[in-house]
């Protein structure tokens, strides 16, 4: 046998509450992305998976697929092949890059909240700012709707046309694009602005 699948006789080991935990893992990892610590009910399956990470590894790489783990962050993101990561329109990915400064921005703002948070107003405003264009409301809603999909973002009233609404940042955010990416792809977008072209990218 593979020597990177030896752990996979761990399941064994497994008892049935642990099993389901393991199911569960897989399906949010794989469905979304991402297991996040600070999310309550998350802690426990974080724990899960980083006290089991061999068995997970082993799994992965069944499917030519990584875990990645930043315990400084409190976030484990599946890392797959091509066919597997997320597709985002050009709105969405400056969308993505705007999420991304506001994140390092906030990071280290004294704050009651677990996660660092932001209004749908500060996004829009920073949004036309980076971008040069205004953003319109159905943009906005769909590019919330998917931070928010993506594992990304929360807002806490659901209502994304409303400017004062509370949107959280995930730690997610930084594991998505580094800040050397961040830096590249802010230089890459204002390129293929003055082109007027349309772009595509994945996470």
């Amino acid at each position: 046998m593979n020597q990177d699948l030896n752990a996979l006789v761990l399941i064994r080991d497994l008892s049935s509450d642990e099993f389901e935990k393991f199911k569960t893992a897989l399906h949010i990892l794989t469905s979304k992305t991402f297991i996040i610590r600070g999310i309550d009910k998350e802690q426990e399956l974080y724990d899960f998976t980083v006290r089991n990470n061999a068995l997970f590894d082993a799994w992965f790489s069944c499917m030519d697929a990584t875990l990645i783990r930043d315990e400084s962050l409190g976030v484990i993101a599946f890392r797959g092949l091509g066919n597997t990561r997320l597709y985002f329109a050009k709105d969405e990915i400056c969308a993505v890059l705007v999420l991304r400064r506001l994140y390092e921005d906030k990071k280290n703002e004294v704050s009651l909240t677990k996660f660092p948070i932001m209004t749908i107003r500060d996004f829009q405003d920073k949004y036309n700012a980076m971008t040069g264009d205004e953003i319109n409301k159905t943009t906005l809603k769909k590019v919330l709707a998917k931070l928010s999909s993506c594992k990304l973002i929360s807002v806490e009233s659901q209502d994304y046309a409303d400017p004062e609404g509370i949107i959280q940042m995930y730690p997610s955010i930084p594991i998505s694009i580094d800040r050397n990416a961040l830096d590249n792809a802010i230089a890459l977008l204002g390129d293929k602005s003055e082109d007027g072209e349309e772009a595509e990218g994945e996470l």
